[in-house]
């Protein structure tokens, strides 16, 4: 072999534990989740002393890999986000607190021209970005015409389809719309195959489905696969997933 395979997959996830460690082979980890979307901060209206904030909070120190936030989730206030006077305020996030760059999780039908003009800052940064969004039945049928301006822009590292729910869909539904939706994503959008992420959830995950889900990743050779709520992940899964994948833990050494 030529070169080292150490790149050709990359592996990461969310948690919502500004304190939790992620695993040695991520390459990406991103902390949030960072709903309450007029604060800047974690929760829901009117930000608590619990929750946190990327303006205020710097990004966790990890053994290895990207540390990044996000922006949005479920459950995020309100819609039409971000606010044209938030935008530098939160490019800045990442010079200020050392994160590596922004998530943006759309699934409250955010203002897409300021998510675009806010990564074009961070872009100017040397910052992350990636778009992290629902790809399961209506994406595949009907489309989103936010992925394509998000694609169009040229300031986009990562495109992150999320094909589970609450927890991981039936088989049926998993084959009927994951391979289509990676599919759209690099042949309609026009997202190179290497910036698409597949993400999955440890609620509902089994040998059958984590095996679709790799393959798929393998087959269309797709960037990787991240996991929500990664802290939940069984270690027989996260040594699967790294197997399949030829991620090896000593790489990172």
């Amino acid at each position: 072999m030529s070169e080292s395979k150490k790149d050709e997959y990359i592996i990461g996830g969310w948690t919502q534990e500004i304190h939790v460690q992620p695993p040695v082979t991520f390459t990406c980890t991103m902390y949030g989740m960072v709903t309450n979307l007029k604060e800047l901060a974690t929760g829901t209206p009117p930000k608590q002393s619990w929750n946190w904030s990327p303006k205020t909070t710097p990004a966790p120190t990890v053994m290895h890999g990207d540390v990044m936030w996000t922006y949005g989730g479920a459950g995020a206030v309100p819609d039409e986000m971000p606010a044209a006077d938030q935008l530098e305020q939160m490019a800045a996030t990442c010079t200020k607190g050392s994160w590596a760059g922004v998530d943006f999780d759309n699934e409250s039908r955010m203002n897409i021209d300021n998510v675009i003009a806010v990564m074009k800052q961070l872009k100017a940064s040397d910052c992350q970005t990636s778009y992290t969004f629902l790809a399961g039945a209506d994406y595949v049928n009907s489309g989103d015409s936010t992925v394509q301006a998000v694609s169009d822009s040229g300031v986009c590292d990562r495109f992150v389809l999320m094909c589970y729910g609450g927890k991981m869909w039936g088989m049926d539904d998993i084959k009927r719309y994951v391979s289509a939706a990676i599919e759209k994503t690099i042949e309609v959008y026009g997202v190179p195959a290497k910036q698409v992420i597949l993400a999955l959830t440890p609620d509902g995950l089994t040998a059958e489905n984590l095996d679709y889900f790799l393959q798929q990743v393998k087959s269309h050779d797709i960037g990787g696969l991240f996991i929500w709520n990664f802290q939940l992940l069984k270690p027989e899964d996260l040594e699967t997933i790294c197997t399949e994948l030829g991620i090896s833990s000593l790489e990172y050494m």
